[in-house]
């Protein structure tokens, strides 16, 4: 069987369509809920934190199971979830439902990007080309439910038909062989078989990483600033996902299809970023990368957060989804590159599931973050403020990654 990642590659974009369609049909929630901005803030933070918490335990998990069965279990999850919230009736059951599906999201972010990290290892420009399967997806997702909502539909079947695609390429990816893939460890044969098999590090055998393991590990490779500056562009991102369309559509009182088509054509400006600026990337380095989108985003929160007409603002929104875009993946290959470095004096080569993993929650604890803070700012201040306090952040994470190294030397 040979060696593939296409059942990653979907996984990629079947996220990308449920966040797309997130970030249209915000506003829809908000108002079928009867939500405030601070309340709509807070529902998605408590989801997106469990779904944080959820990713940093299954670190370990991944390197116990095998990249390709976690990644397997996760979808099919997820899927169940998806596809239940788009039947739930009453506010009770679907509240339930969506804070599930985003637990479950926050395994499948954490499993294919691990999968991912395997299969690419370490190569930031191939990592952020391969990202951008996600921004497609988000474009699709946007287009569809932009789409069923001006025509009067529920934005609930998008979801719908992401779960019943999720349960598919969860069967896809039990039954295909994953390229990079972390293996399961072979079960012991008798009482002889005591000693981990020898494909297998300490760190990998036994019970694994756990939540806190996780997250000493980041300090000993010394990723904190990376940590932060990650979670920092984390919260900018959900920020725009969240609140960037609902702007239009309620401040401006942009249609529907004018809110969806900025945030696809930001996805849009995202695949071609990250599709042509791989090589690019490549050649600047990890750093820089993350420099630039969280620069780019900067200017395009500034944009939309300071026009009176939407049409401005939309390509506010659209630079900024594009620039945002470059961070996830960079910090990715980051990882992915410091798991397959190799032995160093004398000691096994380190699997990245579970920096992937810690890495992960600490980009879900931005989008926990952020939704609450912006929605309350929303509430007190207006939308504009919270976009400015968005614009503010992502200033910051790049001027600290323009000062401080992403990754200094030990020592």
């Amino acid at each position: 069987m040979r060696e593939t990642l296409r059942p990653v590659a979907g996984a990629f974009v079947a996220f990308g369509v449920f966040w797309g369609s997130w970030a249209v049909a915000a506003t829809d929630v908000e108002r079928s809920l009867h939500l405030s901005h601070a309340g709509l803030g807070l529902l998605l933070s408590v989801s997106v934190g469990a779904g944080g918490v959820a990713a940093a335990a299954s670190g370990g998990l991944a390197e116990r199971w095998g990249t390709a069965r976690t990644l397997a279990w996760a979808m099919v999850l997820w899927g169940a979830v998806s596809a239940a919230a788009t039947i739930s009736a009453g506010r009770v059951l679907f509240v339930a439902a969506f804070v599930l599906a985003m637990v479950s999201a926050g395994l499948v972010d954490m499993a294919m990007n691990a999968a991912a990290a395997a299969g690419l290892r370490g190569d930031a420009g191939r990592m952020v080309r391969f990202h951008a399967l996600f921004n497609g997806g988000a474009l699709v997702g946007a287009a569809a439910t932009g789409t069923l909502l001006h025509a009067g539909l529920s934005w609930r079947w998008t979801w719908g038909g992401v779960g019943l695609v999720a349960i598919g390429l969860s069967l896809l990816t039990r039954s295909a062989r994953l390229a990079g893939a972390t293996p399961r460890p072979p079960e012991p044969e008798g009482l002889d078989s005591a000693v981990p098999a020898a494909t297998t590090s300490p760190k990998e055998s036994g019970t694994g990483h756990s939540l806190l393991r996780s997250f000493a590990a980041v300090r000993a490779e010394h990723l904190v600033v990376l940590a932060f500056a990650f979670a920092v562009t984390a919260v900018v991102e959900g920020g725009i996902d969240t609140w960037g369309v609902l702007f239009l559509r309620t401040h401006l009182a942009a249609g529907v299809l004018l809110g969806a088509g900025a945030y696809a054509v930001g996805q849009g400006i995202a695949v071609a970023t990250r599709g042509a600026g791989g090589p690019l990337i490549g050649r600047v380095g990890a750093r820089w990368g993350l420099v630039l989108g969280a620069g780019v985003a900067t200017i395009g929160l500034g944009l939309e957060a300071a026009s009176t007409q939407a049409a401005t603002a939309a390509v506010g929104l659209a630079l900024a989804a594009g620039g945002i875009s470059l961070c996830w993946p960079l910090v990715m290959a980051v990882l992915s590159g410091i798991g397959h470095a190799g032995p160093i004096e004398g000691q096994p080569p380190r699997s990245s599931a579970a920096l992937v993993g810690a890495f992960t929650a600490a980009g879900y604890l931005g989008w926990v973050v952020g939704p609450a803070v912006v929605g309350t700012i929303a509430d007190s201040a207006g939308l504009a403020a919270g976009l400015l306090v968005l614009a503010g952040l992502a200033a910051t994470a790049a001027v600290t990654l323009a000062a401080v190294p992403a990754r200094p030397r030990p020592g």
